[in-house]
């Protein structure tokens, strides 16, 4: 991103790259290193610390480094560690000064950062959601695994009491006629005593024999 700035003529202002948010006094800033080149033809290095919410931006007094090429400033502001970022800061607030370039930055650069930030926090929200989206189904799948499974243990009992009742009803018929042939059995014996005792018993009469009366 270019932006024009300066009293005199025009000076153009790079953005080379944006680096992760650094809290310091209260405030989180957001660091990025712009290059400007020079009429000789070398690159003075910025760094600039947006403060997220709205305040004006903040700088040290001036540049950080001159590179003689567009590509050793870009290897430059690639190389800063989080402990020099901290530094400049600390540099800026303690200056508390602003340097023309930064009063000049066109309020699209705000606007972009600010866009930026937001467009940020939505996809971590939509990270979010998604985590719990996924804690959800997997909740989900576990809960109808543990359902499957004590469905699938109970179709089994059932078999097994079915096919337990289903073996006590067949042997019921085949108990059900052996005590019938046992019965008939011990009852067979027992008709033929009775019948036998309720027939009585005949007497032949032996010839020669005589009976006699008396009046």
């Amino acid at each position: 991103m270019t932006f024009l700035c300066g009293r005199e003529g025009v000076m153009r202002f790079h953005r080379i790259q944006q680096y992760e948010l650094i809290y310091a006094g209260g405030r989180w800033y957001r660091p990025q290193a712009y290059g400007d080149r020079q009429p000789d033809g070398t690159w003075d290095g910025w760094l600039i610390f947006f403060p997220i919410g709205g305040w004006s931006a903040i700088a040290p007094r001036g540049p950080e480094t001159t590179q003689s090429t567009w590509a050793l400033l870009v290897a430059w502001a690639a190389d800063l560690t989080l402990a020099y970022l901290e530094s400049a800061l600390a540099r800026a607030l303690r200056l508390a000064q602003q340097p023309l370039l930064i009063d000049r930055l066109a309020d699209a650069e705000y606007e972009a950062l600010e866009d930026a930030e937001r467009l940020e926090r939505s996809a971590e929200v939509e990270r979010t959601a998604a985590d719990l989206d996924e804690a959800a189904a997997s909740a989900a799948r576990a809960d109808a695994k543990r359902i499957r499974r004590q469905r699938l243990d109970t179709e089994g009992a059932l078999a097994a009491t079915e096919e337990a009742a289903a073996k006590r009803e067949a042997n019921v018929p085949a108990q059900a006629a052996r005590d019938a042939r046992a019965v008939a059995a011990d009852a067979a014996p027992r008709r033929r005593s009775a019948h036998a005792k309720a027939t009585p018993r005949t007497h032949t009469k032996r010839r020669g024999d005589k009976k006699y009366w008396s009046r």
